[in-house]
């Protein structure tokens, strides 16, 4: 074989991460989540268990039972504003990892573009979860239903540009 047709034995992909990397994430997101939401120790290590058994099988569901997991350790405290919004952000974050991880082999590598998508959409929903969940939480407290309104308004704002943007950009491609 000579040296042209080697050259093109090679295809450039661009950056990319290691599999290892996506996998490893499920557990560092899930520890975080657990050590800023969770008030007793003994659930924090039953997320983080959970979250590894799912990393290490992702057909045993372990990341998705990390996430309830997760959910109900935070019962046993009253979560404040701040810590719902954080909670809907990393079960959020959880969930799309678990959704890529029996996709991506261990000792495989990810191209950064291909994870674009799987960001924009993590992005958008969280543009309107937060809102959502913050004027969830502020209903609860005595004076929080002027506060939810405005919150709600800014939430179905927010949804209607990112919808209509959506809309303009899937209409000047035919």
């Amino acid at each position: 074989m000579n040296a042209g047709a080697r050259a093109n034995d090679r295809m450039r992909t661009g950056p990319a991460v290691p599999g290892a990397v996506l996998q490893l994430l499920l557990v560092v997101v899930a520890a975080g989540g657990a050590v800023l939401l969770i008030p007793v120790a003994g659930w924090q290590f039953i997320v983080v268990g959970t979250a590894l058994l799912g990393m290490r099988f992702p057909q045993s569901l372990g990341g998705w039972l990390s996430i309830l997991c997760l959910a109900i350790g935070m019962l046993m405290a009253d979560p404040g504003i701040w810590q719902a919004m954080v909670a809907v952000a990393v079960a959020h974050i959880m969930c799309a990892l678990c959704t890529l991880l029996p996709l991506v082999p261990w000792r495989g590598r990810v191209v950064l573009r291909a994870l674009r998508p799987s960001l924009y959409r993590l992005l958008a929903v969280q543009a309107v979860a937060q809102p959502l969940t913050a004027a969830a939480m502020l209903v609860q407290r005595e004076d929080g239903f002027r506060l939810a309104a405005l919150a709600g308004a800014v939430a179905t704002t927010a949804f209607a540009v990112l919808f209509l943007l959506r809309t303009r950009v899937r209409s000047q491609h035919p």
